[in-house]
């Protein structure tokens, strides 16, 4: 039984004055498909990621997202034109995002920072918007903080609340930049168990992150960038085992302590 695309990704590019950032980066999601996006710092990682929900325009490439397809191209004066925006909010509604920092509304409580999105933007009543805002704070542990600031809780508390943020609004697809590296290190594996349950119920999730004994253990497939390009694109078992180039060699051979 053949699962469809939820995700295409075709030939992206990204430049930022003169640095091209990305280089015709290429790739298909499945529904319930983990794919991390693995590299050294400055590949291209969380650009590729910001292109996929339009945060960052692409200088050119197409991304697809069910169907709804948004693209740009480089016209004869050398400035990028996007075809199918009326299509990038379609893109917002289906995608949801959990950035490095939690942005959490300091003056709302736990359960009025996920509920609030729910009201204004897709909504709901008052009753509704409760009910599947408790329940996804169920899903990451922080239900039994309801009622608490975002200053009451520890860094890993307040992710945790941005992922669930984020899960109550039921997207197709979550995207996830660096979600631990604003943490202490003792905080980590708190939001990495949160982001392990919503793989094994299912989610759709494309993740950015260093942290690669995760990353293997969560994915699907592992896309290693480098320089703006995909280098390889595998399962954890063939990147780590059988590394498709030098780049990919050098990055494991400084990480594998972490991987192991």
């Amino acid at each position: 039984m053949m699962t469809a695309n939820v995700l295409k990704v075709r030939e992206l590019c990204k430049s930022f004055g003169p640095t091209k950032v990305l280089n015709g980066v290429s790739f298909r999601m499945t529904e319930g498909e983990v794919i991390s996006l693995v590299g050294s710092s400055g590949s291209g990682k969380s650009t590729a990621l910001r292109c996929v929900n339009f945060l960052e325009t692409p200088t050119s490439g197409e991304i697809e997202v069910m169907g709804d397809a948004v693209s740009a191209v480089v016209n004869e004066h050398g400035k990028t034109v996007v075809h199918g925006a009326h299509n990038i909010h379609n893109f917002r509604r289906r995608i949801g995002m959990v950035f490095q920092n939690f942005n959490l509304w300091p003056h709302q409580t736990v359960l009025g920072n996920v509920t609030l999105a729910l009201l204004y933007a897709l909504g709901k009543n008052k009753r509704d918007a409760k009910e599947i805002a408790l329940s996804a704070l169920s899903k990451v542990g922080m239900a039994d903080f309801r009622d608490r600031y975002p200053h009451q809780l520890s860094g890993g508390q307040q992710q945790r609340v941005a992922i669930a943020r984020v899960l109550a609004m039921s997207p197709k697809i979550m995207l996830f930049d660096e979600p631990t590296s604003a943490l202490d290190p003792e905080l980590v594996g708190e939001v990495l168990r949160a982001i392990r349950g919503l793989a094994d119920e299912g989610a759709t999730i494309l993740l950015v992150t260093h942290e690669m004994r995760f990353a293997r253990d969560v994915s699907n497939r592992m896309i290693f960038l480098h320089k703006g390009e995909i280098e390889q694109d595998g399962t954890p078992e063939e990147l780590l085992r059988n590394p498709a180039s030098d780049a990919v060699a050098r990055f494991l051979s400084s990480v594998m302590p972490l991987a192991a």
